[in-house]
């Protein structure tokens, strides 16, 4: 094995050979993101690794350290992102690194019947993120910590449980009929579980990925835009994030 290795970003589809001039810098230490050109229109972006920070040991290391993990994270995304505008975009996941460039090209290789499914799948669309949430705390809960006495907090506490209750079985219902009508918009959509303590936690209702096409792309944020009056008038909020490469829908 060399002094360096290879880094994979992602892969990119395009009819000719694309523009990297303006990508991002990528990961720290690595070398300036190139093209590898793995046939059929298809191109592997990649970066050159140095081995002594980019080995098996030093990532293993390196992962005990969630700051450097994040700022890795960080530079990943923004070479990936800035494809966005390729025909397709496959994103790799965070420190795929293979000896040279010809194992990262016989991967291809070996993956690209996988690839291609997953190509004719993003192609010509982007990921979209749409997060739902309760907006703010109930009056009662405000109410239950201005109490002064015993006897009124008890009540007020009691109030804001069943205000929760309420609010939850009604916001859950809400945000229901907001993804199906925001996934009848979109060529797909993924539905992401709630974080360890649900809604009670973080007041989330809703964490959604939505494939859209880039031709359908208003139609879906006219949407949002309307569901996320009517939900403020109810108490809710809507996040509207992207575009995003396809991070949800490539499994395949």
């Amino acid at each position: 094995m060399g002094a360096t290795a290879t880094y994979v970003y992602c892969a990119v589809q395009a009819s000719g050979t694309p523009r990297i001039a303006r990508t991002p810098s990528g990961l720290p230490g690595l070398g300036k993101p190139r093209l590898l050109d793995a046939g059929d229109g298809l191109w592997i972006v990649v970066g050159d690794a140095p081995l002594p920070q980019y080995g098996e040991a030093s990532i293993a290391r390196g992962l005990t350290d969630l700051d450097w993990v994040s700022g890795c994270a960080i530079a990943h995304e923004s070479v990936v992102e800035c494809w966005i505008r390729a025909q397709a975009v496959v994103p790799m996941k965070l420190f795929t690194i293979f000896e040279s460039d010809e194992r990262a090209l016989a991967y291809v290789r070996q993956q690209r019947r996988r690839l291609d499914r997953i190509i004719r799948r993003v192609a010509g669309r982007c990921e979209w993120g749409v997060r739902i949430r309760l907006a703010s705390p109930p009056a009662p809960e405000r109410r239950a910590r201005r109490a002064t006495s015993g006897t009124g907090y008890l009540a007020a506490k009691k109030q804001v449980r069943d205000t929760a209750r309420d609010q939850a079985t009604r916001g859950q219902s809400r945000a229901n009929a907001a993804f199906a009508t925001l996934a009848s918009k979109a060529a797909e959509a993924e539905r992401h579980s709630p974080p360890a303590g649900g809604h009670v936690a973080s007041r989330l209702l809703l964490d959604a990925a939505f494939l859209v096409d880039t031709g359908r792309v208003e139609p879906f944020r006219a949407v949002t835009r309307r569901l996320t009056r009517e939900l403020k008038g109810e108490g809710f909020s809507l996040e509207l994030t992207g575009p995003w490469p396809p991070y949800n829908f490539i499994e395949s």
